[in-house]
């Protein structure tokens, strides 16, 4: 009876082991990539921006089997920063002028201890100059107002400004200096900028009033422009144009050129392949070649070979060449499609695809901000599907952290960058194929073990006893 037990237990065991051997250890071993990394001298808190030899190497959807090692092979505090979207670029805000008027009397007067009021009139509102009492002069008094320059509210404007840009007249084939201020009272005035702007005679403006702010706020406080005294009233401010500091521009995405498996053109009309990481896909771009195919076609996706296709979106892929220039058609969007296997069909109407088309993954830009800590030199390691999440957030490894915060921070960089070369992939359904192969090796191994034990036991069964004289 043991020696029928035995053959049983080995064919259990032997199906049994690949689930029972036990997870590497989190150490670099552990992972399938590896790279060494240089740090700026000095840096105890860097940041990473992962290429895309380490984006095609990781096997989580949330890159949780990313690592910085180091010398010790010890794992460091770690967080993932994702890099989000530029945001578009705010408009631009255009703002009225109002003239600055004061007597003939006034504006002879010296600019100490002058201040504004603004006032409503039968011509609208207007900003007043106003000084301290002086002795009369012989000027008359029904000489009209001087228009010594223009006030701005801005007091509303809460955005960084890059510039300020002035929509205003002034006499041809002569410069003039702008001088910009701002205060909070109308009394005290902090200086802004100025800028010496011409126009030539024929009117064209060949050097525009525009100052640069380099990202101040004019909130809760009135903007003041002024010019030359020579010829007061032959200036005219109308508007003032605000232009917000355009946001940070987020990194390019990555570009992770596909190798398509052998075969892969063998049907004109549908491409399929297998991913070998699992980062999440931003865009898949499909370039064909030829100076005038257009192909419209379907792209769907699975997990697994076992599951059906998923229609992802319809796309039109064009190669188009006009006026000597060649145009491609756009990346097709996906968002985050964390998808292994891939399938590009072509419509039914079409010719299909001469040759495979040249596929290129756009992967959504990341980096990683890691605590230098232990000694150096220090590996990042990618490329272990069972790996737990290590991430920290990030405000637990910057102080006060607002978003942001990690650009500054100094960037490490692989010592000894790999090549960039298209990553391979392989045919859809292989992981399936060989899933089959492995168990189907593991049953015939389980059938020999089986085999070779009744053997031996029908050997052991046949033998005759020993005579009674032999055993004499």
């Amino acid at each position: 009876m043991m020696l029928l037990r035995a053959p049983l237990a080995l064919a259990l065991a032997l199906v049994a082991a690949p689930a029972l051997a036990a997870a590497p250890p989190d150490a670099p071993g552990g992972y399938a990539a590896r790279w060494p990394l240089q740090l700026p001298e000095g840096a105890s808190l860097a940041r990473l921006p992962l290429p895309a030899g380490a984006l095609t190497q990781a096997q989580t959807a949330d890159l949780r089997d990313l690592r910085v090692f180091n010398a010790a092979g010890q794992p460091v505090p770690l967080a993932l920063g994702r890099v989000s979207a530029a945001a578009s670029a705010p408009a631009a805000v255009e703002l009225p002028a109002l003239p600055i008027l004061a007597d003939p009397q006034t504006a002879a007067a010296s600019s100490a201890g002058l201040s504004l009021r603004i006032e409503d009139g039968p011509g609208g509102r207007v900003a007043r100059l106003d000084a301290p009492p002086v002795a009369a002069t012989s000027t008359s008094p029904s000489a009209p107002a001087a228009l010594l320059g223009a006030l701005i509210d801005t007091r509303e404007q809460k955005a960084p400004l890059q510039a300020i840009e002035l929509d205003a007249g002034w006499p041809a084939g002569r410069p003039f200096t702008f001088r910009l201020h701002a205060s909070g009272d109308l009394r005290q005035w902090q200086p802004l900028g100025e800028v010496t702007a011409y126009r030539g005679a024929d009117g064209a403006v060949m050097a525009p009033p525009r100052v640069a702010l380099a990202g101040a706020t004019l909130q809760a406080r009135y903007l003041r422009v002024t010019w030359d005294a020579a010829a007061p009233n032959a200036v005219r401010v109308r508007a003032v144009r605000l232009l917000p500091q355009p946001p940070q521009a987020a990194p390019e995405r990555v570009a992770a050129p596909l190798t398509l498996p052998e075969g892969a053109g063998r049907d004109p009309r549908v491409i399929e392949w297998r991913l070998p990481f699992a980062t999440p896909l931003a865009a898949l771009d499909i370039r064909v070649t030829g100076q005038a195919t257009l192909v419209p076609v379907r792209v769907l996706a699975r997990q697994q070979p076992e599951q059906p296709w998923a229609l992802l979106g319809r796309h039109v892929v064009f190669s188009l060449t006009q006026n000597g220039q060649t145009q491609h058609s756009p990346p097709l969007e996906l968002g985050q499609a964390a998808w292994r296997e891939w399938r590009v069909e072509a419509d039914a109407a079409s010719h299909g695809f001469a040759e495979p088309p040249q596929i290129t993954a756009w992967l959504a830009p990341a980096q990683l901000v890691f605590v230098a800590s232990g000694p150096p030199p220090f590996t990042l390691a990618a490329g272990r599907a069972d790996a737990p999440s290590v991430y920290l957030p990030l405000a637990s490894l910057i102080p006060g952290y607002e978003p942001g915060a990690q650009d500054p921070l100094p960037a490490a960089t692989l010592a000894a960058p790999p090549a960039p070369a298209p990553v391979p992939t392989t045919a859809a359904g292989a992981e399936r194929d060989a899933r089959s192969k492995i168990l189907w090796a593991i049953l015939l191994a389980g059938v020999l073990a089986l085999g070779g034990m009744a053997w031996t036991l029908a050997r052991q069964l046949n033998k005759s006893p020993p005579d009674a004289t032999d055993r004499q």
